[in-house]
């Protein structure tokens, strides 16, 4: 965005109230809107800067009549104006709080304080975000990019519906259904033949049930039962019933058929949407994962493909048949007698037009259904991995009540379903059923004073043919039940399926298989929410074959740092480097195989042992699986389970002990031979002795290699050959241990509380 069209989004009745104090709109260089005051009372702020000073313009935007057609302009009802310089301010920040936040001015002076520059509602701190990370660029030489996240975007345009997922940017009542329907037969192209065939067979099956009514009711009535027509026994009764049961038969045959075809067919298309659901959540960057919970995933693949296979199955299939039915029926209908079938064509329209309201009703309930059930579904997911946790704080009881609130309103949406069903479907059946009355009694009096040649098995022909051609329309009220639930959860399907990973691969990737280890971050900015920076213009290198420590205190960065480094989130400003290649350009294949992670977070999968070790490196023999285990010092405790490397553990390895599963991590990372080393932790769950042997198979696993440790107890980092020390995202200190120590700053302070809770228990001296 340029700065032109950026300017240009200023409101005009705000731009007025600037000229209107001598600024023009032309000096600006930034500018955000907030809702409070500098004293926290609610009022239209907005917020500027030019080259010299900050302002503010405080009052309220009103909407007032102008002449003419009644129209509407908005005003702004000014209360105040301040400028302050800002020569004396370093950088901007905001601090946020339970509810509101505040932005604040840091002074190039140290020693002063913070001084708050205004207040405004946490809601709309990614409007300010914008605005100070404007200032800073500007303070720092740098020139402003004009890329802020507008709150529009959170907006369907056409109908201003906030979209359910603002990352995807699909709205429920806007979608096109058409193209949903489309893009789902798209699944079937690879079956054309058997999808000809079986249409052929729904065609001929058609015919079969369009034809039968007459045969099997107006020739018996009229040309065997009719009084006064001499019908032999073996003769036209025989022929006609001979008749019905060859169509019956073959009717049959044709339908065991469709089925086999549909067998062949339905299974494989919805085998086809989980794996590409599967695959699509597969691509997806972590941070789509920690705002997803995980029941609702699992619906997702499961539940949302068996929507679409049922409909497929029984759904579009009847569409078919009816369809095809309907025209058969009306066609012979008008043939038999047109004034009947006009009566009929009356109540077409008005069933068709129910049918309209009763498919968007049901959609809506659907969706309300489908979010409950994957709620349930999470809470039901999330129990079960934490029932350590529940059992510890004896919280059953409790964890039992939320289940069955969570429960209650599944089973209430469930309720909110039926009852609709219950209640609209038997509504029009009693409609279907007063215009049959009605046909009948026209019928007869048309018998009695022989109007239009109509006999009683032409009236009896035309009735069957008149409850057939109900038959397609009820099933319309039941298909769109069917349709509505199987676009919602198309919708919902297509979503993962098109969603654009954050951490996205270059069109045109560097291939790097074999990585030599210099990383370097420059000016690195960082945050998982607007206005929230976890990582605040943090520059360090590490070179390659060397060892950096990264220390601080809890929740000061650490664990963001090497998640970027190893590209598991992109930065928002700045540049990490790998061999002076920006590592959003390298080849994914080659990150993941040249970067290997020890984490605190541990996950081993469902499986064996050798398994889980051999994860990283599927082809790697059952030799280098118990090297590396030695080498992590898990052989010895492997060899003592039931079935060695062939002991099948459970999801998550609930099996072993916390160490026991840090050590089968360590071994899948030493058996995947990584470049560039990342240890987040990674003898936090080990006892002292264990610790050695691990620090001792780390020290040599490091040789050649670059590696990256974080570690809360300092004495894990001292052979580092560097060490940066992290304090809410900055980079506060950086050396070697015993440069840090002679320094006395924040390493020496938490050394020292570490070696003073060492000596306080005896250890040390």
């Amino acid at each position: 965005m340029t700065a032109e069209t950026y300017l240009s989004r200023i409101p005009v009745h705000i731009a007025d109230a600037l000229r209107a104090r001598g600024i023009e709109i032309s000096s600006i260089i930034s500018y955000g809107y907030t809702d409070m005051d500098k004293d926290g009372n609610f009022a239209d702020c907005w917020i500027f800067f030019d080259k010299d000073n900050i302002y503010y313009l405080t009052g309220y935007d009103k909407v007032e009549k102008t002449g003419g057609r009644k129209k509407l302009k908005t005003v702004f009802d000014f209360v105040s104006f301040d400028s302050i310089p800002h020569e004396d301010i370093k950088s901007l920040e905001i601090e946020r709080y339970v509810s509101t936040a505040r932005l604040v001015a840091k002074k190039k002076d140290e020693n002063e304080p913070n001084e708050e520059l205004i207040r405004f509602s946490l809601g709309i701190a990614n409007k300010l975000d914008s605005f100070t990370r404007h200032f800073n660029d500007f303070k720092d030489g740098k020139p402003a990019e004009y890329s802020e996240r507008v709150d529009e975007e959170l907006f369907c345009p056409k109908c201003g519906s906030r979209y359910p997922d603002p990352e995807h940017k699909v709205c429920p009542r806007c979608m096109d259904k058409g193209s949903v329907f489309k893009r789902l037969l798209g699944f079937f192209k690879f079956y054309k033949n058997k999808l000809i065939a079986y249409f052929a067979m729904l065609i001929i099956s058609t015919v079969f049930s369009v034809l039968s009514p007459y045969v099997g009711t107006k020739l018996l009535y009229d040309n065997v039962l009719t009084p006064g027509v001499d019908a032999n026994l073996f003769g036209e009764v025989g022929l006609v019933l001979a008749v019905i049961i060859l169509a019956r038969v073959a009717s049959l045959l044709i339908n065991i058929g469709q089925s086999y075809i549909v067998a062949g067919i339905i299974p494989w298309v919805v085998y086809d949407l989980k794996v590409r659901i599967f695959s699509a959540m597969q691509r997806l960057s972590v941070s789509f994962y920690t705002s997803k919970q995980t029941g609702s995933l699992m619906t997702r693949v499961n539940r949302d493909s068996n929507n679409i296979y049922w409909f497929f199955v029984d759904g579009a299939p009847s569409v078919v048949v009816n369809a095809l039915m309907f025209i058969g029926i009306l066609i012979i209908m008008f043939y038999m007698n047109w004034q009947l079938s006009l009566i009929v064509l009356v109540m077409i329209p008005l069933l068709l037009f129910l049918y309209r309201i009763i498919q968007r009703a049901f959609r809506k309930l659907h969706h309300v259904r489908w979010i409950n059930e994957a709620n349930m579904s999470s809470y039901i997911s999330d129990s079960m991995s934490g029932q350590r946790i529940i059992k510890a704080f004896a919280k059953e009881r409790e964890e039992g009540e939320r289940f069955s609130g969570y429960s209650g309103r599944s089973a209430a949406a469930d309720k909110r379903v039926s009852n609709a069903e219950s209640t609209i479907f038997p509504l029009l059946g009693l409609i279907m059923m007063l215009t049959n009355l009605v046909v009948l009694f026209v019928g007869g009096v048309m018998i009695i004073h022989h109007i239009n040649g109509m006999t009683l098995g032409k009236l009896m022909t035309f009735t069957a043919y008149m409850n057939m051609l109900y038959s397609p329309l009820d099933f319309l009220a039941w298909v769109s039940n069917w349709w509505a639930r199987c676009v919602d959860s198309a919708q919902r399907i297509f979503e993962i399926m098109d969603a654009v990973p954050d951490v996205a691969e270059s069109e045109n990737p560097v291939r790097m298989p074999e990585m030599k280890g210099d990383i370097e971050m420059k000016n690195v900015r960082f945050e998982y929410e607007p206005g929230h920076p976890i990582i605040k213009n943090l520059s360090l290198s590490v070179k390659a074959g060397h060892m950096v420590g990264i220390v601080g205190k809890t929740g000061a960065g650490k664990s963001t740092i090497v998640n970027l480094m190893a590209r598991l989130y992109d930065v928002n400003d700045g540049e990490i480097t790998i061999d002076g290649v920006n590592v959003k350009d390298i080849a994914s294949i080659d990150m993941r195989k040249n970067i290997g992670i020890v984490s605190q977070e541990i996950y081993l999968f469902i499986g064996t042992i050798a398994d889980n070790i051999r994860y990283a490196n599927p082809g790697a023999s059952m030799e280098e699986v118990i090297q590396a285990a030695k080498t992590a010092s898990a052989h010895d405790f492997i060899m003592r389970l039931p079935d060695g490397y062939e002991t099948r553990i459970g999801a998550g390895g609930q099996d072993l002990s916390g160490g026991e599963k840090q050590r089968i991590s360590i071994a899948r990372t030493i058996i995947q031979n990584p470049k560039i080393l990342i240890l987040d932790e990674a003898t936090a769950a080990m006892d002292t002795e264990t610790e050695r042997n691990i620090q001792q198979a780390l020290f040599n696993l490091q040789q050649g290699r670059t590696t990256v440790a974080i570690a809360h107890r300092l004495s894990t980092l001292r052979d580092a050959d560097v060490l940066a020390v992290i304090d809410r995202g900055d980079m506060v200190e950086y050396g070697t241990h015993d440069e840090l120590i002679k320094k006395q700053g924040e390493y020496y302070k938490l050394y020292m509380l570490q070696f003073d809770a060492i000596k306080h228990i005896g250890i040390a001296e």
